[in-house]
């Protein structure tokens, strides 16, 4: 069930690597839909998001080594260091007040050191937020997967 179209409702999107943030913006809702947590919309929207970082890193990263050719080749434990020998992952939270309603993990020693550990999501914040802003507010939404339902 929806709320009416001019109630508004403050979310919350976080990127960290593991528990380091790397990005913290709120964002307003209007029109809020809860229906929105259990849908398939939420879930491509949040997937897209998280495909955009992932490209980014990966432009970054053959910057990177083709700057880096020839340290890299004289020694690729170059790429090898990282602050952990735990896993280290990227998490996308989307978040309504201190419930998590969605998140995301994926692994973020797939990129070099240098790469994961200075990310920059800035050009992409606006369109973020605005995808997380028009999906939480649709009246649209697939809320069945498979003839199954979802939530």
């Amino acid at each position: 069930m929806s709320k009416e179209k001019n109630d508004i409702t403050k979310m919350e999107f976080l990127l960290t690597l593991n528990d380091n943030i790397i990005v913290q913006r709120y964002f307003n809702v209007k029109g809020y839909n809860e229906n929105t947590r259990n849908s398939m919309d939420l879930h491509d929207t949040v997937n897209d998001i998280m495909n955009t970082i992932h490209h980014s890193l990966k432009i970054k990263t053959v910057s990177y080594m083709l700057e880096n050719e020839f340290q890299i080749i004289a020694d690729p434990m170059i790429l090898e260091t990282s602050m952990t020998d735990d896993d280290e992952n990227f998490n996308i939270f989307i978040k309504l007040g201190d419930d998590t309603i969605y998140q995301r993990v994926w692994d973020g020693k797939i990129y070099p050191p240098k790469v994961r550990y200075t990310v920059d999501v800035r050009p992409h914040l606006k369109s973020v937020l605005k995808s997380l802003t028009e999906v939480f507010s649709s009246d649209k939404l697939t809320c069945e997967f498979m003839d199954y339902k979802l939530g």
